[in-house]
């Protein structure tokens, strides 16, 4: 990649940012009391009308307008591979859905994401099927194994986390493809705050050592036999990011009992922080990554608020899940 490439389309999403949420119209839609004045407020902002939608119409219309943008950026094929950064993960999470619902034989079409590189009905057909040959390999190997796991385990918690392993395996394998700073140090990122994830869910429930050792996922910015040794001596964590310095502070307290949520929060907010601190990188590919998260970020506090407002929930306690207003 050349940083010039991108100089037509990181300047045309820098000028649509001015349309985006930020920290001001999102207080003024969490101090609305009622769900449609909140409703009102997006459709000035270009979203369609959603006052007469139950929620999980809500989400499959923000699902559409994801993957509506998707498309309109695959459109621009230099961009391609820094586009599968982002949609890699909704084939993922279309496998982990199908494995366990056809597994459990539970109607579960509705789940399914259209924002990833292959069509969900495609992947439903595959799975059943059980023909795999015109499915990319790291997805298809991903099938035959968190369906074999399932398959043992009766545990789709193990089944989920041995799909996520396929997943970070082919991003870190796109990232050492691009060969790109910016987003390697994204990706190292994405599996740091996984593995934080992994270590700090793991010692709430008991989880040992060998369950680490085959769970947690190399390729972050400190190797698995690093961190294990760490835990087994009861030293920090050392991980080499200090994005994750809040996150780890919380993530030992949630390990003691304490809430676990701001700790989940701080790991979002450190790779949100990441890619939208781009404003002093005046072109290149790391602007255009900054936007993509930031589509996905205001989908996510959308939906949320929406959520939130449509079922009674406190604005105080909506706030308290959101993650920072960084647009």
């Amino acid at each position: 990649m050349k940083d010039t490439d991108f100089l037509f389309l990181g300047s045309m999403l820098r000028a649509r940012e001015v349309r985006m949420l930020g920290s001001e119209r999102i207080d003024r839609m969490l101090a609305s009391e009622e769900f449609t004045d909140v409703v009102k407020q997006l459709i000035d902002f270009g979203f369609p009308d959603m006052s007469e939608l139950s929620i999980s119409e809500i989400d499959l219309m923000l699902e559409e307008r994801r993957s509506e943008f998707f498309r309109e950026m695959s459109a621009y094929s230099y961009v391609s591979d820094i586009l599968d950064l982002f949609r890699m993960k909704y084939d993922y999470h279309n496998v982990k859905v199908l494995v366990k619902s056809i597994g459990a034989d539970i109607e579960a079409e509705h789940l399914l994401s259209s924002s990833g590189r292959i069509d969900p009905t495609i992947l439903r057909d595959a799975y059943i099927s059980g023909q795999f040959e015109d499915l990319p390999q790291p997805i298809a190997s991903a099938f035959e194994s968190s369906s074999g796991v399932l398959s043992r385990t009766d545990n789709p918690q193990l089944s989920d986390i041995d799909t996520d392993k396929f997943y970070f395996n082919e991003l870190s394998a796109l990232a050492k493809k691009l060969k790109n700073d910016f987003v390697t140090g994204y990706v190292r990122l994405l599996i740091d705050t996984a593995n934080l994830k992994i270590i700090v869910r793991s010692s709430r429930i008991g989880r040992n050592s060998d369950f680490l050792k085959d769970t947690l996922i190399p390729d972050g910015s400190v190797g698995v036999d690093e961190l294990l040794k760490s835990l087994e001596d009861d030293k920090p964590l050392p991980f080499d990011n200090n994005a994750l310095d809040l996150a780890i502070r919380l993530g030992t307290s949630a390990m003691e009992g304490n809430s676990q949520t701001p700790f989940e929060l701080a790991c979002d907010n450190a790779v949100l922080h990441y890619v939208t601190n781009t404003k002093s990188i005046g072109f290149g590919s790391a602007p255009v990554i900054a936007y993509f998260a930031k589509i996905e970020w205001e989908i996510t506090i959308i939906r949320m608020i929406l959520t939130g407002k449509n079922t009674g929930i406190s604005s105080e306690v909506i706030r308290e899940r959101l993650r920072e207003c960084n647009v």
